[in-house]
């Protein structure tokens, strides 16, 4: 982006035009004794570029002047925008603006605020259309993204330069504050815009998709609640006798959506011949596995009498292999006989016996499952048939039966589905969006600032004393500058005020530096500086010199300016310094790119003749 202030003017009531001029890719100085209006050209600055409050002087200053006016430079076009003076307190809402940079002799108002903002908005890169999608204690969610939270990084005041903890402008106002944190990374180049609402769109997303499989979560929960309601209803519609007995559950959902159409049903003897008929059926099938089990018990105990019998006779196998060894008597051979004989049955018996134990434990699980099955049934139907005392007991039933149905069936079905299809499409969506995490960004952006503060360090060692070694660690949550003793990770307490004004210096020098390589449109490359020398010069106004030492600090701190504008010409980019002093030309000699604008001295001042700011 390209900017420089040309001119800022000041319509007089008096009818005179006082016209201060400046130039871009130099320090341009405005030097001189205190209450001479150099601060209050800052405070002007700002409420020409839409302060909603001012800080503008009504003494001397703001009750002579009809007029607030400044000619820039924006993209290589020439605007000239003003602003009607204050009444008090109140900020006017009166603005001219000429698009080709005319200065009239006397503006008159001819565009409204909201305009000419997202005019000029437009050329820093600033959709005025674009929301804060995070909000705060003052900002809401949704809040525009507004030109004036980007002037944050041009303005380094009197009140903050020697800050030892604040280190941006108007954060004792509630909405800078808050909005600083929520434009840093757009302004210095570590996100866009379209990430930052890319990430919102995608944590609305998830929200929704959070939402709805939370509504998903409590359908199928009610189904549940429903499946079992629906059977204690058919279990009742079976007792009055309005849906038959013998029905599953999915065909009694069906004879109850008939039903509450009929109004009408089966018998109610029905329902206990049901009841008595799968009742006597378990009977039979409890019997049968009895029977089969004592059956099995029973063929086991024969087969293990058979077996050890057949063990007893083996003797008998032996005596026959031996029979010309034994000693015969006469009954001798007729008991061997016999006893070959019965070895010879039982074999021939138990040879001729079937492996009936897994067919009848096969049976026996068979008949284990037909029982099951009925046992359910069976708890479904009511042991005996109830009646309703009379008809309108009969229609509430069956008007209750049927809101059930059209809630739990139709309803539910339905809602079920199109979670199903919602939360696949923002699974979908959520997947579709491709957004670059921003922490390895602003890891990559705190070394480099790092690395460019490192040298402002290097190029002012004398100025920093004891800290002249210490190495350069920017704290991105706190968005400040801090000062590390080298070869660790401490971080130190710096002291003194001249230190806290270089650490300003490094800070605001380092960040448009950054901005700049990373091609920033959303901050313009300018920077306002009120009195740098105030850590040596002193608050009390007062003109006096200072020690070599002191005067040593302000030439490297105006070297360091003077070697930024160079720096910023040999990337090929513009920039724009605009410094407020106490101290005299002597302090600037051989600095290439400084530009004496006025001295404010010897009656010399913003307002010809007023000598207090």
């Amino acid at each position: 982006m390209k900017f420089y202030i040309e001119s800022l003017h000041l319509w007089l009531a008096k009818g005179q035009r006082r016209t201060l001029t400046f130039l871009p890719n130099k320090v341009n100085i405005i030097t001189g004794d205190s209450h001479t209006g150099k601060t209050a050209i800052l405070e002007i600055v700002d409420y020409c570029l839409f302060a909603s409050e001012h800080g503008i002087s009504e003494s001397i200053i703001n009750e002579s002047v009809l007029w607030y006016g400044l000619r820039i430079q924006v993209n290589g076009k020439s605007y000239m925008l003003a602003r009607r003076s204050p009444a008090g307190k109140t900020v006017s809402p009166d603005y001219y603006f000429s698009a080709v940079g005319e200065v009239p002799s006397e503006p008159a108002a001819n565009i409204q605020e909201g305009s000419l903002k997202k005019l000029l908005s437009a050329d820093f890169g600033i959709d005025q259309d674009v929301k804060i999608p995070f909000g705060g204690d003052v900002l809401r969610a949704g809040s525009r993204v507004s030109l004036r939270y980007f002037l944050l990084f041009n303005t380094i005041s009197q009140d903050i330069i020697t800050h030892s903890d604040q280190f941006f402008d108007k954060q004792d106002k509630a909405r800078y504050r808050e909005a600083l944190p929520r434009i840093f990374d757009i302004a210095v180049g570590i996100d866009t815009v379209e990430n930052i609402l890319k990430r919102e769109k995608q944590a609305e997303l998830e929200r929704r998709l959070n939402r709805l499989n939370k509504l998903s979560t409590k359908t199928l929960e009610k189904r549940e609640e429903f499946h079992s309601q629906l059977i204690e209803t058919v279990t009742q519609a079976k007792a009055y006798g309005l849906v038959p007995e013998e029905l599953d559950a999915g065909e009694s959902l069906d004879a109850l959506q008939r039903m509450v159409t009929e109004q009408q049903g089966p018998s109610d003897s029905q329902v206990t011949t049901r009841h008595d008929a799968i009742s006597a059926e378990l009977y039979g099938i409890s019997r049968k596995i009895r029977g089969l089990k004592r059956f099995s018990a029973e063929y086991a105990g024969h087969k293990n009498i058979l077996s050890e019998t057949a063990d007893s006779l083996k003797p008998v196998d032996y005596l026959l292999a031996n029979y010309e060894e034994t000693v015969r008597t006469s009954v001798f051979e007729e008991i061997v006989k016999n006893l070959s004989d019965g070895l010879s049955q039982i074999k021939k018996a138990t040879a001729k016996m079937t492996p009936l134990d897994g067919n009848v434990a096969e049976l026996v699980k068979s008949l284990e499952a037909d029982r099951q099955k009925l046992q359910g049934e069976l708890e479904a139907l009511p042991s005996e048939a109830d009646s309703f005392e009379n008809n309108k007991e009969k229609y509430i039933f069956v008007g209750e039966t049927k809101a059930k149905l059209e809630l739990f069936v139709d309803s539910e079905k339905g809602e079920t589905s199109d979670y199903s299809s919602e939360i696949a499409t923002l699974e979908g969506q959520i997947a579709d969006l491709t957004i670059p995490p921003a922490s390895d960004r602003q890891e990559q952006f705190t070394r480099i600032l790092d690395e460019t503060i490192q040298e402002y360090i290097t190029l002012t060692k004398v100025a920093l004393g004891n800290y002249g070694d210490y190495r350069s660690a920017f704290s991105y949550s706190e968005k400040k500058p801090h000062l590390r003793k080298p070869k660790t990770s401490q971080v130190e307490n710096v002291g003194s005020s001249s230190n806290h004004m270089f650490l300003h210096l490094f800070l605001f020098l380092g960040l448009h530096d950054v901005i700049m390589r990373n091609e920033g449109i959303h901050v313009a490359p300018f920077l306002i500086i009120d009195q740098l020398s105030r850590p040596y010069w002193g608050d009390d106004g007062v003109r006096r010199e200072i020690n070599q030492s002191d005067t040593t600090k302000v030439k490297l701190a105006l070297r360091l300016l003077d070697q930024f504008i160079t720096s910023t010409m040999d990337m090929g980019k513009e920039f724009q310094i605009i410094l407020f002093e106490h101290i005299n030309p002597p302090y600037w000699e051989g600095l290439e790119n400084v530009h004496l604008v006025e001295i404010f001295r010897d009656g010399n001042a913003l307002i010809p003749g007023g000598t207090r700011e």
